[in-house]
This record gives C-alpha cells, sequence and structure tokens, in this order.
C-alpha cells in the first residue's frame, strides 16, 4: 500500500511536467515519506509548526479550529489535493487550525526542505509544485468565499456539484460545521436529497 501511493504521486507529477524526471525522482523518492491515518486522526496539529506537505492518494482531510469550543471546518482535501497547515508551513509559525483525518487517509508526506528545493530550483517536479500550488490556493480562496459569502443552498450545492464525494463519506456533523447549520438540520436536508444523489 505504502508503495502503491509513491506511484500514484509519481503517475500525477508526470502528468504536470513536460521534461523526463526520472534522475530527479529517484533522489527525490528516497526523501518521501508514505504514511497511512485512522479516521479522526491528527495529520498536523495546531500546536506544532507544520514542516511537511500531505499528497493524498486516499480518503478525506479537514482542517479546523475552535472557536470558544465551537468546531469550525474551514475547508475539505481529497484526493491529488497538497494537504498541509499552509499558513504554518509558509510562515514557520504555529497557528490555531488542526487539520485531520475524517476517513482513513493514505498518502505520502513531502519535508519542506525537499519542497523548498524542488520549488525553487527544479523545472521537472518543482515545476508540478509551481503548478499544483497555484491551484490549492484558488482552491482555498474558492473554499472561503463559498463558506463567508453563500447561502446554506449554495454551500450545499457547491458541495453536491464540486465535491461529491464528501457528500458520501463524510460524517454530517462536519459538512453541518463547514456549512454553519446544525447536524440534525443537515441529517434532514440530505435524506431529501439521497435519491437524487445516487441517481446523479
Amino acid at each position: 500500500m505504502e508503495e502503491n501511493s509513491v506511484r500514484l504521486f509519481k503517475k500525477v507529477i508526470d502528468q504536470y511536467t513536460e521534461t523526463d524526471i526520472s534522475q530527479e525522482w529517484t533522489i527525490f523518492k528516497q526523501e518521501l515519506k508514505p504514511v497511512h491515518y485512522k479516521k479522526g486522526q491528527t495529520i498536523f496539529p495546531s500546536t506544532e509548526k507544520c514542516k511537511d506537505l500531505l499528497y493524498i492518494t486516499k480518503g478525506i482531510v479537514a482542517s479546523e479550529y475552535f472557536d470558544e469550543n465551537e468546531r469550525i471546518i474551514t475547508r475539505f482535501f481529497r484526493v491529488k489535493n497538497l494537504c498541509s497547515n499552509i499558513t504554518s508551513f509558509l510562515t514557520n509559525q504555529v497557528v490555531n487550525d488542526h487539520v485531520f483525518a475524517i476517513t482513513e487517509v493514505s498518502g505520502v508526506l513531502i519535508s519542506q526542505k525537499m519542497f523548498n528545493h524542488s520549488y525553487l530550483y527544479s523545472n521537472g517536479i518543482g515545476l508540478y509544485f509551481r503548478k499544483r500550488l497555484m491551484e490549492n490556493l484558488l482552491e482555498a480562496k474558492m473554499f472561503i468565499s463559498i463558506k463567508t459569502m453563500s447561502s446554506i443552498e449554495s454551500k450545499l450545492n457547491f458541495l453536491y456539484e464540486d465535491y461529491p464525494e464528501i457528500i458520501r463519506d463524510t460524517p454530517w456533523k462536519y459538512i453541518a460545521s463547514f456549512i454553519g447549520v446544525t447536524p440534525e438540520w443537515l441529517s434532514k436536508t440530505l435524506k431529501k436529497r439521497t435519491h437524487r444523489f445516487i441517481v446523479e
């Protein structure tokens, strides 16, 4: 399973790059750390500086913070996402966000040192990082926009249309936290939509 995560990561990088990365990959691969997290397990705690990126090959991850003991989900990560406590990763500071596995999660960890080297100096793997990080930032901006500016119905439609696996695999309490409703309200609403989701 661990080798499979590395293989899947290499396959995606190849899709983003325009040159032969086989020589660079030989060195880069040695620094990758295949990982597996159980449902609910912390990936990047809010109490430590985040020094790794996680490339997700299986499962769903969420970022959250607590406001007066209330859990606030800020965004979800899925397969092929680069996942991190990004503010901490980029600033080398401890921040309030907590990143955890919603489902069982598999992937590979990329160290900050390896990421920085590839991002700055490589036209192979670094090209993947530069393109993917831009996509991640745009996706994060979209999550923020949807969460802060949209109606409840728009938020649900956003998840249904763009993140159906989150609706399918994520416990309702986490979706409710992201949308800003109670789990009970969401449960009733999602049950009404179930047959439409299955048909689609």
